[in-house]
C-alpha cells in the first residue's frame, strides 16, 4: 500500500462505506491529505488509524470519545493491536476471526501490513450488531443505560466483561451440583451482583436486558453465535434454580411443583413483579397514614389480589408463600439484596411495607416475595 487511494477505492478496500469515511472527516477522527486538484486521498497510516476506531466503537466507545482517546494517546500499530486483543480475548467465542487476525499482528506471523488491517477490520466489522437491544427497553431505560454506557471507561467494561465470562466458567463447572449447595448459592449471590452491578440498580435496565434474553431467538445471527458459545440455556436454568433453592423449603412438594408451572412464563411472570414493586413503593409512601386508613385497606385489597394471581388460588402455594413471608429476616444476604432491588428500596423498608401490609390484611405473612426475576 505505497500509493494513494482516492476515497472510493480505500472505502472498498477496508471493507467501509464512503459515507461513514466522510462521517469520519466530519468528526476529525480521519483526515484524509488533499491533491492539488482537491481530492481526498487515503494511505497506510489512515488505514491504521481506521482499524482503531472500527475496534474501539466496536467496544462501545462512542465516536467522540474515540477521537479524544486516539488524539490524547495516539498508540504504535503493534501497541494498539496488543490492546484490541486482550479485550477481544474476552470475547473470544464471538470473535474468533478477529482474535486470529489481530494475534498474527501482534506475535509478527503476519503477510502484508495493509493486508492484516483489512482483514482485522473486516472480522470487527462484520461482528459488530450492538444497537438491537434497543427495541427492549423503555426509552428512559434505553437512555440511561446509554448515558451510562458513554460514562464508564474501557477499563471498567473489560473489568465487568472479564467478571462474567469468570461467572458463567465457574457456573459450567458447577452444573452437576446441587443447586441448594454452598457453592451454588455462592454463584447464585455472585449472579445478583454482577447483575446489580452492571444495570446500576435500575430496575427498567434490568426488565430490559430480561425482554432481551427472553426473544433471544430472534437476535442477529453473530449474537445468536455468540451466546451459543456457553452452554446458557444450563446455565440460565441453574442460576435459577440456585436462586430460588432458598424460597423451596418453605412448600409442600406438591406445592413447589404447582409453583414451578404457575411461574413458568418469564414474560408474565416479570410483570407480576413489577405489579407487586409498583405496590410496594406505592404502600411506602402511605406508611404514615396507618394501616386501617382509607388508602392503607385499599393497598391492602391490591396486595390480597396480587397475592391470589401470584399463586393461582392454591392454598398450598399460598401456604408457602406466607411461611417464607414470616421469616423473611433469615433469607440468605445477597436475597435480601435481590428483593431490594427488585423494589428500589432498601430490605429494611421492604420489612417495614411488609409489616404494614400484614396489619392492613389483618394477618401475619400474607405476601409472597417472588424471588425468581
Amino acid at each position: 500500500m505505497d500509493r494513494q487511494y482516492k476515497v472510493r477505492e480505500f472505502a472498498e478496500f477496508a471493507g467501509v462505506t464512503v459515507r461513514a469515511l466522510h462521517h469520519y472527516e466530519r468528526l476529525g477522527l480521519l483526515k484524509p491529505t488533499r491533491t492539488g486538484a482537491g481530492y481526498r486521498v487515503y494511505g497506510l497510516g489512515d488505514l491504521e488509524r481506521l482499524e482503531q476506531i472500527v475496534a474501539l466503537r466496536f467496544l462501545g466507545l462512542p465516536l467522540r470519545q474515540i477521537k479524544a482517546l486516539l488524539d490524547r494517546d495516539p498508540l504504535r500499530l503493534a501497541d494498539a493491536l496488543q490492546v484490541q486483543l486482550t479485550i477481544l480475548e474476552e470475547k473470544r467465542q464471538l470473535l474468533d476471526r478477529a482474535i486470529g487476525a489481530i494475534r498474527d499482528g501482534v506475535t509478527g506471523a503476519q503477510p502484508d501490513k495493509p493486508a492484516l488491517l483489512k482483514k482485522i477490520i473486516g472480522a470487527i466489522k462484520m461482528q459488530n450488531s450492538v444497537d438491537f437491544r434497543e427495541k427492549y427497553f423503555s426509552k428512559e431505560a434505553w437512555a440511561k443505560l446509554t448515558r451510562l454506557k458513554e460514562q464508564s471507561t474501557p477499563a471498567s467494561r473489560l473489568q465487568l466483561s472479564r467478571k462474567w465470562i469468570s461467572l458463567l466458567c465457574d457456573v459450567e463447572s458447577a452444573l452437576e451440583t446441587d443447586p441448594a449447595g454452598k457453592k451454588a448459592q455462592a454463584l447464585a449471590a455472585r449472579w445478583v451482583a454482577l447483575t446489580e452491578t452492571e444495570s446500576h440498580g435500575d430496575r427498567g435496565i434490568q426488565a430490559g436486558r430480561t425482554k432481551a434474553w427472553l426473544d433471544r431467538q430472534h437476535w442477529p445471527a453473530e449474537s445468536r453465535e455468540h451466546i451459543a458459545s456457553y452452554d446458557l440455556e444450563k446455565i440460565a436454568e441453574f442460576i435459577g434454580n440456585a436462586c430460588a433453592s432458598p424460597m423451596k423449603k418453605y412448600y409442600s412438594k406438591q406445592a413447589w411443583a404447582k409453583l414451578m408451572r404457575h411461574l413458568k412464563d418469564p414474560a408474565e411472570r416479570e410483570g407480576r413483579s413489577q405489579a407487586r414493586a409498583e405496590l410496594y413503593r406505592e404502600t411506602a409512601a402511605a406508611l404514615k397514614e396507618g394501616p386501617r386508613s382509607e388508602r392503607g385497606q385499599s393497598l391492602a385489597r391490591r396486595s390480597a389480589e396480587l397475592f391470589e394471581l401470584e399463586s393461582g388460588g392454591d392454598a398450598g402455594i399460598k401456604a408457602g408463600g406466607m411461611k417464607a413471608m414470616a421469616d423473611r429476616k433469615n433469607w440468605p444476604a445477597w436475597m435480601k439484596r435481590q428483593v431490594a432491588s427488585r423494589y428500589q428500596m432498601s430490605f429494611e423498608a421492604f420489612d417495614r411495607v411488609a409489616k404494614f401490609l400484614d396489619r392492613a390484611t389483618a394477618g401475619p405473612g400474607k405476601l409472597i416475595a417472588q424471588t425468581r426475576g
